[in-house]
């Protein structure tokens, strides 16, 4: 593995343990995830207005303090062409790490990359 590599790997991680320690409630994954939607570009809406979507653009809203959604319009998007959804939930895998673990660094990175991808979502940066 290269150093590059290694060193984009170690910044993913690093994020996600960020994101993670911010977010300690469904309340608080939300308000990260919209504040990482909009570094990404993406633009709030409002569920009581009127949308003016474009085509190319990036969208999201959020409901309640505790639900996120979000969206992008493909650059070629014309009305009745499909769309992909994806999920996931902002109360779980509402991970804990122990303070004092027993496993190796390896080992627990390992675990929590296993816990991550098991959810049913992704973020788009």
């Amino acid at each position: 593995m290269a150093k590059e590599e290694r060193l984009e790997g170690s910044d993913v991680v690093s994020d996600l343990i960020n994101f993670l320690n911010s977010s300690p409630t469904a309340f608080h994954a939300v308000d990260e995830a919209k504040k990482l939607l909009k570094k990404a570009g993406f633009v709030q809406v409002s569920k009581r207005d009127n949308w003016n979507l474009k085509a190319g653009k990036r969208y999201f809203f959020t409901r309640n303090y505790s639900t996120i959604v979000a969206f992008a319009i493909g650059k070629k998007y014309v009305p009745g062409n499909g769309c992909y959804i994806i999920g996931a939930h902002t109360d779980s895998p509402c991970l804990k790490l122990k303070p004092i673990s027993k496993a190796g660094i390896r080992r627990l990175v390992s675990k929590l990359m296993e816990e991550v991808c098991g959810i049913h979502g992704l973020i788009v940066t």
